[in-house]
């Protein structure tokens, strides 16, 4: 088969240079720094499931979430289109195997031994106390991610060869018994449907997530992420907000007061980076 059916990213978080636990990878890494220099583009979730998961909390969580969802998105677009062109029902039984059984599920077999290894429980990021400590937080954060991600290519490859796959497993199931977590599970993985989808597609897109230890999203309030994006402010749009005059915006973009992107048509600036900011102006004017 020529198509690589590894899933991105899965070998090199697991146990290469992208492993949340190295010491290269801890909060204190310049996270900014390589957020802000990665690419934007937005990338069409192709397959017939929509994506729900938390708003990162930190820079750390930022960047493995905007890195393994484009990488997810990437993937399954790739796989489900090389899919539609094997017709031979021997090779699809084949890559049914290959691809769900050897590959996927044993990936989340691993994610599941890791969770557990390493006591990174979803409480961890959705309930967090004072005590709970913030490496602890962040690499609980990554790894259910990945397991959603992997979960969500597992599911589309799924139903892609639906013909072939005798006994289809739902996410559920995937993660009770495949990752071995205890019922009941929280899933993130909902079936896309029609014109409602779309208009729900696009109101979520000004939508934010919630913060961490708040609950898991509820269905009519879930985001679907078709594209790899958030709201962005250029720094037009800060001075006709009263943040203050292009030299002052500039200045703290320079002083990283206020974190921006710099791209080649100017900066932009995150709604959420925005709303952090004065927050934090007004807790200074206001202690």
């Amino acid at each position: 088969m020529n198509f690589d059916y590894r899933f991105p990213l899965f070998e090199s978080i697991l146990y290469g240079s992208l492993n949340p636990f190295l010491p290269a990878n801890n909060l204190a890494a310049d996270f900014d720094e390589q957020y802000l220099s990665m690419g934007f583009d937005s990338i069409r979730n192709g397959g017939i499931y929509g994506f729900t998961f938390y708003n990162p909390a930190n820079f750390k969580c930022r960047f493995y979430y905007h890195k393994l969802v484009q990488e997810t998105f990437s993937y399954c677009n790739e796989i489900l289109e090389y899919l539609e062109e094997v017709q031979d029902a021997d090779s699809r039984a084949y890559l049914g195997l290959t691809i769900l059984d050897k590959h996927l599920k044993t990936c989340l077999i691993k994610i599941g031994e890791t969770l557990q290894t390493n006591s990174l429980s979803q409480t961890n990021f959705l309930q967090p106390t004072q005590d709970t400590d913030p490496e602890l937080f962040s690499n609980s954060y990554i790894f259910h991610l990945l397991k959603v991600c992997v979960a969500k290519a597992y599911i589309e490859v799924q139903n892609a060869l639906s013909d072939v796959v005798l006994n289809p497993l739902t996410e559920a199931m995937l993660y009770t018994a495949v990752v071995a977590e205890m019922p009941p599970v929280r899933c993130y993985l909902k079936q896309k449907s029609g014109e409602k989808l779309q208009q729900k597609e696009k109101a979520n897109n000004e939508n934010q997530f919630p913060q961490p230890g708040s609950e898991a999203p509820e269905s009519d309030s879930e985001m679907n992420l078709s594209k790899v994006d958030t709201k962005l402010h250029s720094v037009k749009d800060l001075i006709a907000l009263k943040i203050g005059s292009d030299r002052t915006i500039r200045r703290l973009l320079a002083k990283k007061e206020l974190i921006g992107i710099k791209q080649t048509n100017g900066w932009r600036i995150e709604d959420a980076e925005l709303q952090r900011y004065l927050k934090n102006l007004k807790s200074k004017n206001h202690p």
